[in-house]
């Protein structure tokens, strides 16, 4: 894999986002590869416990808009984005507690991703944003249905509608993160902490109190994934969204016409 690496130790699979040159943006190659990152941990016995983390200073920065920019060919139908959800949607159902360990930007799908884990833990590098609507879509990773089951609904709306950045201490504040640490350091060190406190509980009862919170998960995420591609694939072509994706770009104001 190019995108991503596996390692398991001691009951632990880590999942590490390996693109640390490009800030772990998310290409093609990524959402292919994400889905059968998470399927090879599922399947491993050895792995009691998975953590998600990333090598670099920023755990995602999102869509590598270079090759994956809303509107391409690469993001058409459906279809194209129920590809993309895959590796997400299996994240956030497997059978074994998942930690994020976030550094950095965590931003667009790099909230998904965390949002999909059972806990997150942060360092005071990190930045958190759902970011989607600058660029005239929605998020349709997941992170709409998961976030609501952290966050009241004015918290989440307020993120999603303006898409603005917050720093480490806001997101714990509101309950977006499990923990919050001073460093890097402090975070892996917290991070495996924790994962052997996982790692050491009966398997049987973790997986059938996993299979009980997922059971709740699915009723809600299946119908919201399938209802933010549909409402995406509409937005991806407007002029609303090409217009906001250009400005992002050139790091200028979007001007929207009629407004």
């Amino acid at each position: 894999m190019e995108t991503v690496t596996l390692a398991t130790h001691d009951g632990i699979g880590e999942l590490t986002l390996n693109r640390p040159s490009k800030l772990n943006t998310m290409n093609a190659n990524f959402f292919e590869e994400l889905p059968q990152a998470v399927d090879d941990l599922e399947r491993d016995r050895s792995t009691r416990v998975i953590v998600v983390t990333a090598n670099g200073p920023h755990f995602s920065a999102g869509l590598d808009l270079k090759d994956m920019a809303p509107g391409s060919r690469a993001i058409e139908s459906t279809e194209d984005i129920e590809a993309l959800q895959r590796g997400f949607i299996a994240l956030a159902t497997t059978s074994k507690p998942t930690l994020a360990a976030v550094n950095g930007y965590c931003i667009g799908g790099g909230l998904d991703l965390a949002a999909a884990c059972d806990f997150r833990l942060a360092s005071q590098t990190a930045i958190f944003s759902l970011r989607e609507v600058r660029i005239g879509i929605v998020a349709d990773l997941g992170s709409l249905s998961l976030l609501a089951e952290l966050l009241p609904y004015a918290t989440l709306a307020e993120l999603a509608l303006t898409g603005r950045d917050i720093a480490a201490d806001e997101a714990r504040h509101i309950g977006l993160l499990q923990g919050l640490y001073e460093t890097p350091e402090a975070l892996t060190a917290a991070t495996r902490r924790l994962a052997q406190e996982l790692v050491v509980n009966p398997p049987l009862a973790v997986q059938a109190t996993k299979r009980l919170l997922v059971n709740q998960r699915q009723q809600r995420l299946g119908p919201q994934l399938a209802l933010a591609a549909k409402e995406n694939v509409a937005l991806m072509r407007s002029r609303d969204a090409l217009e906001a994706l250009a400005a992002f770009r050139e790091g200028r104001k979007p001007l929207f016409e009629g407004r």
